[in-house]
């Protein structure tokens, strides 16, 4: 690959957010678990498990918290997120190429090493650029446009192997 900037400017929103935290905690074996705590209640409640009312309003209850409530949650938790945090108030200017990345907000600018990418993740709406357990940063791909395959080529070349998640 050239040698060659990409640029573009990330206004972030609710729903990016939302993904971010729902995809975090669905993926993996905790999905699994979630989504089998939620299969099993709704088995049981169909077979005819829990003959009293309390019984089947238990099983209701535990197969909507991991499908509907907890989801929900998350909704609450990013539109609170996107409120309190006033740095998602404004648009952030990303510039990648072979040398690093660069920030800029408003008159503020940052650069980091690609040393700090731990993790770059594909999700169905963002490249994730996670920098450590809590830390990511959410990339929509709305945002990058048609700067995507060029963007996802250089993530690939300049992350390691194993540290990269990206669809072809």
């Amino acid at each position: 690959m050239e040698d060659r900037t990409i640029e573009f400017t990330v206004s972030m929103k609710t729903g990016y957010v939302f993904e971010f935290l729902y995809v975090n905690s669905y993926s993996g074996f905790r999905g699994i678990i979630n989504y089998g705590f939620s299969f099993i209640a709704v088995v049981a409640l169909i077979m005819g498990y829990g003959d009293q009312l309390y019984s089947k309003i238990a099983l209701i209850l535990l197969a909507l918290l991991f499908t509907v409530i907890s989801p929900a949650m998350l909704l609450f938790k990013a539109y609170r997120q996107m409120k309190m945090n006033p740095g998602f108030a404004k648009p952030v200017h990303y510039a990648f190429n072979k040398n690093g990345i660069t920030l800029s907000q408003e008159t503020e600018s940052q650069e980091a090493p690609w040393e700090i990418v731990l993790l770059a993740q594909e999700t169905l709406k963002s490249i994730l650029l996670f920098t450590g357990n809590n830390g990511a940063t959410i990339l929509p791909k709305a945002c990058i446009g048609e700067e995507l395959p060029a963007f996802k080529a250089l993530l690939r070349e300049m992350c390691p192997p194993g540290c990269v998640k990206l669809k072809k």
